[in-house]
């Protein structure tokens, strides 16, 4: 059984490891370029590219909110509002050729229903490619020190 944790510990490191990112950077394009037309969809509050970009049982979830489909989050989305925003250099991993995790930090500002929002946070998201497109499944924040 120990030996099964060290292999997935040493896979989840390798998989997770800035090298692995660089092999593929070409690959990534598509992918990197879907996420900024996502971000921006989410800044300028577009929801109809936010719907045509996520799964409808998209799960988002932050220190500030939790959401379990993606009606729920385009019906908050008012209430989201973001004045600052500058991510790091993202980390890609393909479990397959066609889904994708992507890891990074961001440093934010902004409220989510009056509340501020966690400054600076470690984010997951996750992308499946379906008919040719790349779509967010998933979405986490996770606040760092």
């Amino acid at each position: 059984m120990p030996l099964r944790y060290l292999l997935i510990a040493m896979l989840s490191c390798s998989f997770f490891s800035p090298s692995a990112i660089a092999e593929e950077s070409e690959a990534d394009a598509e992918l990197l370029k879907a996420v900024a037309t996502l971000d921006e969809a989410f800044s300028k509050r577009d929801k109809e590219t936010i719907r045509s970009m996520t799964d409808p049982m998209h799960i988002s979830i932050s220190p500030s909110y939790q959401f379990f489909t993606q009606e729920a989050q385009l019906k908050a989305l008012p209430e989201l509002k973001l004045t600052f925003f500058k991510a790091s250099p993202k980390i890609i991993v393909h479990p397959t050729p066609r889904t994708a995790l992507i890891r990074y930090e961001a440093n934010i500002e902004g409220t989510f229903e009056g509340k501020t929002l966690a400054k600076h946070v470690q984010i997951l998201e996750s992308w499946v490619k379906k008919k040719g497109k790349w779509i967010e499944t998933s979405y986490q924040e996770t606040p760092l020190p």
